[in-house]
């Protein structure tokens, strides 16, 4: 309808006629039916975009029933709190799990919120199946925060998706409040009271935190009085005014999952579903959520997800164990750690004097059953069975009254549910390899260990393997870069539609020609008949046919001319103007004028034709009209016919002369939209992380490009000669000679490999901006528009020359291509003169510039290379070691000591060769742009304030501190991913300090963001990363093979990371850093997303791969209980600064305020009597309700 309104209006103009109000509503036009359609087209496609997003909702959604607009529960909501019947089983699933689920207390009964029975949920592919839910039935209370736990693939957030309506059983039943989520009406009911925090963040990253809160806020319905006020009070719960007007998209990852809690939180909803909501929060703001959760769990039912077994212990009054989809156990702490506890750990911080069989034996003598779990540097560590807890007070006793032993200090844990949650999935426990306890397991076997102290590696040592060096490894790290270009592009669908769409569209114009040119070929010729034209006798006007009209200027009468006329049986219309082209509204005329008189009967006519103009084929129908009338003047009863043929052949070689040199321009003015989708790898790798990861992991810049060209440029060239090949298949003739074929094919090559290096310049300096396909349709438009104003600058004569070596457009080979399909070469040889050469050798020079410009970018802009590059010649960069002006606060006395020891180490060469990291004095700052101005100078942002810390080898260094306080910019620092503003950075290279070029892969390095391909598996990261450090094929395949064992990633090596569990990707990273076995290992929260036996598997291999005492690990975490396990040390950090540092312990002896007893008691009323008898004991203790 839109294209009919434009073609009348162009009618209208084409005739003067004009486009107003007044023609609007002529019958004749009526354009205004045209707004008519237009607006009940637009009805019409909402109405069917919103049918569609009901019964196609995509991945998250329940899809409805395409006739779901028939059923009456979708025009009438059920109302709330009515009676429905529910199964026995539902309402008592305790009843199917015996005693391992603790019997709810009589309070809570008969307040059961969420009900769910038996429900399974299977996920089918092909001929595969996967069970994520089993048979689950599980009763959830109001008044109550119930967690969720299990492991990696348990079923927790397919059961929170269930429930929140993102996701439909394949069977059973579940109820929110009696409202059913298989009903159609009652899911707009539960939709209107649940509160989601997905696993992932979901806001709006263009957004301020504000300005997402207020969209949701109108997004849930909430009144728009009512809007600015619960804004404010979610930014005042989650402490997050003060940046309310910050971007999302600026925002750290905590503060991110902050937001998102805040949206759950939105309209004070009736059930809160949170879906690991504390993941990535420092403990201050952990705490503070936990405090929140638990003002608000009064009236209302809380369900969340968690990996991290303190938050579960601390926060929630009902633990559910799944696994594999099955409910385990049910209860609070106290029941599952009664039930399911192991013992009490007991850690001893010593000194160096300490004998280790001494005191192993001390423990015993109080505690038979005590087993020594394993050591550090600086701490024992044993296990105390939960019948001998009456023998502790002598232990301790004991313990105090031996000073000479070494002990400086020691401390007592409880079981945890880490404990619980290992007991549950089948771990063997006690006098087992893998045993759980944080840290028990680590730390060598000092002489005069007991044997049971001194565990198996999981991770072998690497040591002694050979690698590839020099142009060896650059040979591999190519094959390896081109490796994975090729599957990436491989398995990219949306890459691959786009050129197959911009194939389709260059295609489109070639058979359409074509098509059009063989079917008018293969019509049969058409009569032309003047009953098409001209009304037959007798007869009213009928389609587009008109009288014949006839004007008289002979002066004389042509009544026979007239009889003969009509005998062929037209009408006939006698014309009275004098002028009949003024206005003639007829298709076509005949004046006859007198010439001779031909015989006694016969005159002698001379005829003027006239024909409208928009009537085709009127003037030979005339003639043939004429023709018939003189025939039967002579009395022949003979009949002429015409007929209308193609006036051109399908190989008539002018015509496809130019056909040929019009797709030619064509295809080579589109041609420069396809490298974008192919060739700009680099931006989705800068995205993800992958390119960091891979110079870190010591990548030359040169392997990279390299490997990426050595996929596009053939695929380029397999596009350019795929289209030419189309145009010689519908060339009817090959003029050119073999000579101009060899230019053609050489000029070709070389505008292939200049096309992929220009899209390799952009690429990197567009790492965060536009998209390929923007990228593709700008190269398009540019290349058409440069094009266009060259050649017209060309034909000024002077710049003829100098433009072709400039452009990388289609002149390069437009001249050769015509010259060997244009028939008179010789003219057109001529005309394009000493453009040849120049058209065939200019590409090449523009492939040497982008390659020295590529060069140029990666010198000033990429980051410090680890190793000198052999091709492009870039060298390892020496940072800064300019010292911070600034001067120091009041510092601990343990930084101050810290911060002399690395003074020492830079001056003394002995002390050096002792330590694997050596960090002095760095700080960075940013400079941050202030509103309102572009003029204002800019405001420095301090990130850390002279760091000064050294670990040496063997040694883990834990850095801990809140969100923002500048753990990951030291990481990154650390390994040149920033630049420092002052300061120093000392690292061992590889064995034994030698040089850079002979200590490859010396530093592995896990990022905080997972820097992985989603659509390459396990085992493919595994040997392009073992390719990359330098690992030969054989060496390869046997580090792979230990440390997949020993991370247990067996089941997921042939699956897309796209399809992992997040705990399995942080796995796979983890991985990747320790592949090679470095010299120097950086962890930035690796732990993060994992079960607590996932995240107990990777603490013992970081622990094992530091076994050699050659190497040194720097940690960040959040998770106190991942530092106490893997770390020897650990560093505190607020607001960029280092506050303290020391063992676990002794920090706990320095800084601890006391420990946490946990009661329950079987009559709630008994409490405070108790709560006074503790304070006559402990005067000092603090209650803290639960």
């Amino acid at each position: 309808s839109f294209s009919f309104f434009f073609f009348q209006i162009f009618h209208l103009e084409k005739y003067q006629i004009g486009f107003s109000f007044s023609n609007l509503m002529e019958e004749a036009y009526f354009l205004f039916s045209t707004y008519i359609l237009l607006v009940f087209d637009s009805v019409l496609y909402m109405l069917l975009a919103l049918y569609f997003d009901k019964i196609l909702p995509g991945k998250y959604g329940i899809p409805d029933p395409p006739l779901f607009f028939l059923k009456a529960s979708y025009w009438m909501r059920s109302r709330r709190g009515s009676s429905r019947d529910v199964p026995r089983a539902t309402a008592n699933p305790e009843e199917l799990l015996g005693d391992d689920v603790e019997p709810v207390p009589p309070e809570f009964l008969g307040k059961e919120a969420i009900r769910l029975h038996n429900i399974k949920k299977v996920y089918k592919k092909k001929d595969k199946k996967t069970e994520a839910l089993r048979g689950l039935s599980l009763n959830i209370y109001e008044g109550q925060i119930t967690a969720l736990l299990g492991h990696s693939g348990a079923g927790k957030t397919t059961m929170l998706n269930v429930l929140s309506g993102l996701s439909f059983p394949s069977e059973g039943s579940a109820t929110i409040y009696n409202y059913r989520l298989s009903d159609m009406g009652d899911r707009e009911e539960i939709r209107g009271m649940v509160g989601i925090c997905p696993q992932f963040n979901a806001q709006f990253e263009v957004l301020t935190v504000k300005e997402n809160l207020k969209t949701f806020a109108e997004i849930k319905g909430i009144k728009s009085k009512e809007v600015e006020q619960e804004v404010q009070n979610i930014l005042e719960l989650l402490d997050i005014s003060n940046i309310q007007d910050t971007q999302a998209e600026k925002l750290s990852g905590g503060q991110k999952r902050k937001l998102s809690i805040g949206i759950a939180m939105l309209g004070n909803p009736q059930v809160l579903l949170l879906d690991e909501p504390t993941a990535g929060l420092d403990p201050l703001s952990r705490h503070q959520v936990w405090s929140l959760l638990r003002e608000q769990r009064a009236g209302r039912v809380i369900l969340f997800s968690t990996q991290f077994m303190d938050e579960a212990d601390i926060l929630a009054d009902r633990k559910a164990f799944i696994s594999y989809g099955r409910l385990k156990s049910v209860g609070s702490s106290l029941f599952l750690k009664k039930k399911w506890g192991i013992c009490y750990h007991l850690r001893i911080h010593v000194s160096e004097s300490c004998d280790l069989e001494n005191l192993t034996s001390l423990v015993k003598g109080y505690i038979p059953n005590a087993t020594f779990s394993g050591h550090t540097q600086y701490e024992l560590r044993y296990k105390l069975p939960l019948e001998n807890v009456n023998r502790f007070p002598d232990l301790f006793s004991g313990l105090d009254s031996c000073p000479e032993q070494g002990i400086i200090n020691y401390g007592v844990s409880m079981t945890t549910l880490e404990d619980v949650f290992l007991k549950l999935e089948g771990e063997a426990l006690a006098g087992q390899e893998g045993e759980h306890v944080p840290g028990e397991e680590w730390g060598g076997a000092a002489p005069g260990c007991p044997d049971e102290a001194r565990p198996c590696s999981l991770l072998p040592s690497d040591t002694g393997t050979a690698s590839e060096q020099g142009l060896a490894l650059w040979r591999q790290q190519v094959c390896a870069m081109a490796r994975v270009h090729f599957l990436k592009l491989k398995s990219s669908v949306k890459n691959l539609r786009s050129i197959l769409l911009l194939y389709a569209v260059f295609l489109l114009p070639l058979v359409l020609q074509v098509c059009v040119v063989a079917g008018w070929q293969s019509v049969s010729a058409w009569q032309l008949s003047p009953a098409r034209y001209f009304l037959p006798l007798g007869r009213k006007s009928y389609m587009e046919t008109t009288p014949l009209l006839v004007y008289n200027h002979t002066g004389t009468g042509i009544d026979d001319f007239i009889h003969v006329l009509q005998s062929q049986d037209l009408t006939v219309e006698i014309a009275k103007e004098e002028n009949i082209t003024e206005k003639i509204q007829q298709n076509g005329a005949i004046e006859p004028g007198v010439l001779t008189l031909f015989s006694c009967s016969l005159k002698s006519y001379r005829f003027t034709v006239v024909c409208h103009m928009e009537v085709i084929n009127c003037f030979p129908v005339l003639v043939n009209v004429i023709s018939n009338a003189l025939l039967r003047t002579l009395n022949s009863t003979r009949h002429i016919q015409i007929w209308s043929h193609p006036f051109f052949f399908l190989f008539n070689p002018q015509f496809w002369n130019y056909f040929i040199s019009g797709n030619v321009i064509y295809m080579l003015l589109l041609f420069p939209g396809f490298p974008p989708h192919f060739a700009m790898g680099y931006t989705q790798d800068y995205k993800v992380g992958a390119r960091a990861q891979l110079r870190i992991s010591g990548l030359f810049p040169s392997a990279y490009w390299c490997g990426q060209a050595l996929v596009d440029i053939p695929l380029c060239w397999i596009l350019l000669f795929s289209m030419f090949g189309l145009q010689f298949a519908l060339s009817s003739k090959f003029f050119g000679n073999a000579g101009t074929f060899f230019l053609l094919v050489t000029g070709t090559l070389g505008y292939g490999i200049s096309l992929v290096l220009l899209v390799y310049l952009i690429s990197f300096n567009s790492r965060k901006g536009w998209s390929s396909d923007l990228w593709s349709f700008i190269l398009i438009v540019v290349s058409t528009w440069l094009d266009n104003a060259l050649l017209g600058l060309q034909k000024l004569g002077d710049l003829k020359g100098e433009l072709d070596v400039r452009t990388p457009s289609r002149v390069y080979f437009l001249f050769l291509f015509l010259q060997m399909f244009v028939e008179d070469t010789e003219t057109f040889s001529a005309a394009s003169g000493s453009l040849v050469l120049v058209a065939v050798f200019a590409p090449y020079i523009h492939s040497v510039v982008f390659i020295l410009l590529l060069r140029f970018l990666e010198l000033k802009y990429g980051k410090a290379v680890l190793r000198q590059d052999p091709v492009f010649r870039i060298s390892p960069r020496k940072e800064s070691s300019q010292q911070h002006p600034k001067e120091l606060e009041e510092e601990d006395e343990d930084v101050r000591a810290e911060r002399e020891a690395v003074r020492n180490a830079m001056v003394a060469p002995s002390q050096e060769e002792k330590s694997v990291i050596i960090v002095n004095n760095l700080c960075k700052e940013y400079n941050i742009k202030q509103d309102g101005s572009l003029f204002k100078k800019k405001k420095k942002k301090t990130a850390t304030k002279n760091l000064s810390f050294c670990v040496k080898k063997g040694e883990v260094l834990g850095l801990l501190g809140p969100n923002g306080a500048g753990k990951s910019t030291a990481i990154k620092m650390i390994i040149g991913e920033t630049t420092l503003t002052a300061g120093q950075v000392l690292m061992k290279r590889g064995d034994g300090g030698g040089s850079q070029d002979q200590a490859p892969a010396f530093l592995g390095y896990c990022p905080q963001e997972n820097p992985l391909w989603l659509d390459l598996t396990p085992q493919q990261h595994l040997r392009v990363y073992a390719a990359v450090k330098g690992l030969r094929q054989e060496d390869a395949a046997a580090a792979v093979h230990r440390i997949v064992n020993a991370l247990q990633l067996q089941d997921y090596l042939h699956k897309k990371v796209r399809k992992l569990p997040a705990g399995i990707t942080r796995k796979l990273c983890v991985a990747l850093s320790l592949l090679g076995n470095p010299s120097v290992l950086l962890l930035d929260e690796p732990s993060t997303g994992m079960d607590p036996n996932g995240q107990r598997r990777v603490w013992k291999t970081i622990r094992d791969a530091l076994k050699p005492k050659e190497s040194g690990a720097i940690l960040t975490t959040h998770y106190m209980e991942e530092a106490e396990a893997v770390c020897d040390r650990v560093a505190i950090l607020v607001s960029g600064q280092l506050r303290c540092i020391g063992s676990i312990q002794y920090l706990k002896n320095k800084f601890g305020k006391g420990y946490l007893l946990e009661i329950k008691v079987k009559d709630p009323e008994s409490a405070d009597v108790l709560h006074a008898e503790i304070l006559k004991i402990f005067p000092g203790a603090a209650r803290q309700e639960r």
